[in-house]
């Protein structure tokens, strides 16, 4: 992958700058002021997460393409009057596709995408807006960008792959219907009531008086919102089949979810969508669990043709979007260690299992207003590893930063040793991205009062798509399997 920051000219008489995630955006002053930047809080989306550090511009913990806002909300212009568009890209060999290629055969892949809430009664939430989604964001009330490069295959996949997995929860639940008139001539029968001008000219005065032409109603599911779907469906399965199965070789999790909404959508009428058919669709009320889907179902059909052939191939006009890499390094890391050997959560299977992605632990036994609640709340753990049989955790949480720069460590400190307190477990750690291939340090033993020791554990895993599940050891000087790592701390 290509690396460093760098000018280039779009198609549309564009300036597109080029940069990776959390590194300098030097070299943007050549087109534009950038004092005039806009950096959002909160590690919003908004230019894909720009911050600014003692008057220097970065880019944040987000990958994709946006154009670039101004202080005063309006999309900035290079000096020449051209458009300027940002595209950050990750610091490591693998895209975001690349990563979302690795995970997608991942067994908790469609709770991935739902919003990640540390609300214990929102465990099971489904996404209600595309803003909910943390993993990806789409900048759906902005105008296309038009670019001709990869970026739009990327972009392509992306949403498609976001669409079946919003599919595949919607299509677990009954489909959106509504009763509908429809007239039919029937024979040797009448239903709801007789159109006689009809039924004069298609049967009476043809002699056929043994038939009725009859208008009624019909509750249906073959509705023009379930034929969007559908038609979204068709395009979004060619086209991630021509990508994903062709290169890896299976269809494993998204060809299982692609399959079961063309089941559910089996009796829905396949046809062409036009721009006419979008623009009037309302999704409120009892029906509201369409709207994001309804909105992915756009995007796809907006961004892949069909062609009459079968391929599928990218319309070059992307929805600007954000992919954060933080939670898509979290969810490597959680895929990487299921490979290597870990069990999922409902496995049952002895040895050591990975706790549930969205599991919840209460911090307060008693969440009374009348008991003393100011820390009240719940935690969810980015990982929770446990032996079956022994019943000891360890607790992992992952970080995409460097950890060579701890000055502002202290929130992640306090973090990791309230769970060691909660989980009463003596082996909790930080998991970091690493470009050197995997890594473990010395444990290293917690300063407590407490009788039990605790030991905190730093490692750095490669965002290479390496299948070594193997470290190098700082102690050893040699190098251990991941798994006989984690089981000499919980064995």
């Amino acid at each position: 992958m290509e690396q460093g920051n760098y000018w280039a000219e779009g198609p549309r008489r564009q300036w597109i700058f080029y940069a990776g995630d959390n590194s300098s955006l030097e070299g943007l002053s050549e087109k534009i002021d950038p004092s005039q930047v806009f950096c959002p809080e909160d590690a919003q989306a908004v230019n894909l997460g720009i911050r600014r550090v003692k008057g220097r511009l970065y880019a944040g913990n987000y990958v994709g393409l946006c154009r670039l806002k101004g202080i005063n909300g309006r999309n900035l212009t290079a000096r020449d009057g051209r458009e300027v568009i940002l595209k950050v890209r990750p610091r490591f060999p693998l895209s975001a596709v690349d990563l979302l290629n690795i995970i997608r055969e991942d067994d908790e892949f469609d709770r991935y995408l739902a919003p990640q809430t540390t609300r214990i009664g929102a465990a099971d939430r489904e996404v209600e807006d595309l803003i909910d989604n943390e993993l990806f964001h789409f900048f759906t009330d902005e105008d296309p960008i038009f670019i001709q490069d990869e970026i739009a295959q990327e972009s392509s996949i992306i949403t498609a792959s976001v669409f079946i997995s919003l599919l595949r929860s919607l299509c677990s639940r009954p489909l959106m219907g509504r009763t509908v008139s429809r007239e039919e001539n029937l024979t040797g029968k009448a239903r709801g009531r007789i159109v006689f001008s009809r039924n004069i000219r298609h049967n009476t005065l043809r002699g056929r008086d043994d038939r009725l032409y009859c208008r009624y109603l019909q509750y249906t599911e073959d509705i023009l919102e379930n034929q969007i779907l559908k038609a979204a469906l068709k395009k979004a399965e060619a086209f991630l089949s021509q990508y994903f199965f062709s290169v890896s070789g299976g269809g494993g999790r998204l060809r299982e979810m692609a399959a079961c909404c063309k089941n559910a959508l089996s009796h829905v009428s396949y046809r062409k969508i036009t721009r006419f058919d979008l623009s009037g669709i309302k999704t409120t009320g009892v029906y509201v669990s369409y709207k994001p889907v309804i909105s992915a179902a756009k995007m796809v059909l907006n961004e892949i043709t069909l062609e009459a052939n079968g391929n599928t191939a990218a319309t070059s006009y992307v929805i600007p979007y954000a992919v954060s890499m933080e939670k898509l390094f979290e969810m490597y890391v959680r895929s990487y260690l299921k490979k290597a050997g870990v069990y999922s959560f409902d496995s049952q299977e002895e040895g050591l299992r990975m706790a549930r992605f969205d599991e919840k632990t209460a911090v307060l036994r008693e969440r009374d207003k009348s008991y003393a609640n100011y820390i009240g709340g719940n935690i969810k753990p980015d990982i929770v590893i446990y032996h079956s049989q022994t019943g000891r955790h360890a607790v992992f949480d992952v970080k995409y930063k460097d950890p060579s720069g701890a000055r502002f460590s202290r929130a992640d400190r306090l973090q990791i040793l309230a769970y060691g307190l909660m989980f009463d477990c003596e082996h909790v750690g930080n998991i970091f991205p690493s470009r050197g291939g995997n890594i473990c340090y010395h444990s290293n033993g917690i300063n407590s009062g407490e009788e039990k020791a605790r030991y905190y554990h730093q490692l750095e895993l490669a965002v290479d798509g390496s299948r070594t599940f193997r470290m190098y050891s700082e102690l050893d000087k040699g190098y251990i399997e991941i798994m006989d790592y984690l089981h000499r701390l919980l064995g």
